[in-house]
């Protein structure tokens, strides 16, 4: 089967490629150490004992394991089914690959491809989300701070995000912006404490402010608790944004907007834009995280796709700090794949 032919597969049935490399994962584990428990084969392989009771059920009945009181083994015609299942599935991990290039070239702490383009699909989006859930989830531990930014990617984080930990606590990393309340951080950093069982705070602020206003907002009490636990949270999970679509939800001024055009602004973060050389052309003062407070994190998730964002995530990389895990899709890394400069 082609590499074209694998991937199409991947798009449509995305399921049974996730069964698929689960069986195998599980298969492979069989074979390095058997004869295995349940518990033992779970830990290896990080799927939950309940699945794997599943799995190695189905995978007895159609005779691939054999299962005995001294542990599970792979039955003696099927020893080398694991070698067959790499062959098959190596084109499917060309995204790992890829993956593993980009955070080379641009030496940050990780690096996730996905398949598809996040503006041609909906579910390429959803996929960003739920890698995302799945990273975070590895890393937080009980009583944890996270800092969360609006966006449509962002709302889906709550689908997705089930961590066996406790007391979370979710904060808006930036005020109010110009659109749907659903993708407020606001509304976002609420989901995700509802779905985790955890708790949320909200900043009851716009994002854009004069800096009269801004001076005086900083002495509020709910304002400045939200300043200084997005100053203590221990991960950022963040958009990375389009200069001008950025100015537009902030209602930003015209001048400002020509100040953008004339200096060639390409994308946005956290109220700094920046050139394609990653040069700051222009800053505004925010009322939320700021940028100077990313490096201090454990881990800032950074979750952006598609081909319109292309320009942008390449900009935004030359100045992310070194502890950003960036996750995209496939038309965002092969594009920086191709454009990479020696």
């Amino acid at each position: 089967m082609k590499y074209e032919h694998l991937k199409l597969l991947n798009r449509v049935a995305p399921d049974l490629i996730t069964q698929l490399n689960r069986r195998y994962l599980i298969l492979k584990e069989v074979k390095a150490h058997a004869p295995i428990g349940r518990r033992a084969l779970s830990e290896k392989t990080g799927v939950t004992e309940r699945l794997i009771r599943k799995e190695i059920d189905y995978l007895q009945s159609i005779d691939l394991v054999k299962v005995e009181q001294k542990g599970i083994t792979l039955t003696h015609e099927n020893s080398h089914l694991t070698e067959q299942l790499e062959t098959f599935l190596a084109p499917l991990s060309e995204n790992e690959i890829l993956g593993r290039q980009l955070r080379s070239i641009y030496n940050i702490a990780g690096f996730y491809v996905i398949s598809g383009d996040a503006d041609a699909n909906q579910s390429t989006k959803d996929g960003l989300a739920k890698v995302t859930a799945e990273l975070l989830s590895r890393v937080l531990t009980d009583g944890a701070i996270v800092s969360v930014t609006g966006g449509s990617t962002m709302a889906s984080l709550s689908d997705y995000l089930k961590p066996a930990v406790k007391d979370l606590l979710f904060v808006p990393a930036r005020g109010g912006l110009g659109e749907s309340n659903h993708f407020q951080a606001n509304s976002i950093a609420s989901a995700l404490g509802e779905a985790t069982g955890g708790m949320h705070r909200l900043l009851h602020a716009p994002d854009y402010l004069s800096k009269s206003t801004l001076e005086s907002l900083m002495h509020e009490p709910d304002v400045k608790e939200i300043i200084q636990l997005n100053q203590q949270s221990d991960f950022v999970i963040h958009g990375i944004g389009e200069p001008f679509t950025m100015a537009s939800r902030r209602h930003s001024p015209e001048g400002e907007v020509e100040i953008l055009k004339r200096n060639k602004a390409v994308t946005e973060a956290f109220g700094f834009y920046f050139d394609e050389h990653g040069n700051v052309v222009h800053r505004i003062k925010t009322v939320g995280i700021q940028m100077e407070d990313l490096a201090q994190k454990k881990q800032v998730f950074a979750v952006a796709g598609g081909t319109s964002k292309q320009e942008a995530i390449e900009t935004y990389l030359k100045i992310a700090p070194k502890n950003t895990v960036l996750i995209t899709d496939e038309a965002v890394g092969e594009y920086l794949m191709k454009n990479r400069r020696p």
